[in-house]
């Protein structure tokens, strides 16, 4: 049975901002999380969740103060963070996050 995961676990996530140097094709880094994902017994996630990520993550690349969008979404997602926090948060400039 094929499985498929809503959610992207936090360590998937990390090692998407790590993997991504801005050169490696995006097929390339879902190979490898995937990998990942498979040696740790997490659910493998889809492309599309991996090639969202990784846009964002580039989009975001040049700011580097507050928590990043992913970690703000990861929070939020969690309910580390309630919706209208994050949201708020999401609209600031990086460096005014908190």
């Amino acid at each position: 049975m094929v499985r498929s995961a809503p959610r992207i676990d936090a360590q998937l996530i990390a090692a998407i901002e790590r993997l991504d140097d801005g050169a490696m094709p995006i097929a390339e880094i879902c190979r490898q999380i995937g990998s990942q994902a498979d040696s740790a017994g997490l659910t493998r996630p889809s492309y599309e969740g991996i090639r969202e990520l990784v846009h964002l993550s580039r989009a975001l690349r040049q700011r580097r103060r507050g928590p990043s969008a992913l970690q703000l979404i990861w929070e939020g997602g969690g309910g580390m963070r309630g919706y209208s926090n994050t949201m708020d948060q999401l609209r600031l400039p990086r460096e005014d996050r908190r």
